[in-house]
């Protein structure tokens, strides 16, 4: 585990945490509460120290943009697995080759 180069981790990581429908969705409303929650505190405990330059406001609203679109990116991803999912259990599409096997 050591040895382990940190992005294969990371990959494995988010092949469980994707894979499964309600760990999906959880880290989704997580990560929504997180963008929340950032939205609140520079809107409300630091807004003052945001208005003092340019700067500051920018990377601020940068990082909100890009988490927006972090969420939008894995609800457009859940979205796609659900429907796959769904397509799967109606059998319209093809198993995956690792169930086939396992059927086997």
């Amino acid at each position: 585990m050591k040895n382990t180069p940190w992005w294969q981790m990371s990959l494995a990581i988010a092949a469980v945490t994707l894979g499964d429908r309600k760990k999906r969705r959880r880290f989704i409303s997580g990560l929504l509460f997180f963008s929340l929650a950032y939205f609140c505190f520079g809107n409300w405990v630091i807004d003052s120290w945001l208005g003092r330059g340019l700067g500051r406001m920018l990377t601020y609203w940068g990082f909100m943009a890009l988490m927006l679109v972090f969420v939008m990116l894995f609800t457009l991803y859940d979205a796609l697995a659900v429907i796959g999912e769904e397509r799967q259990k109606m059998g319209l599409s093809k198993p995956k080759v690792d169930e086939e096997i396992s059927r086997e």
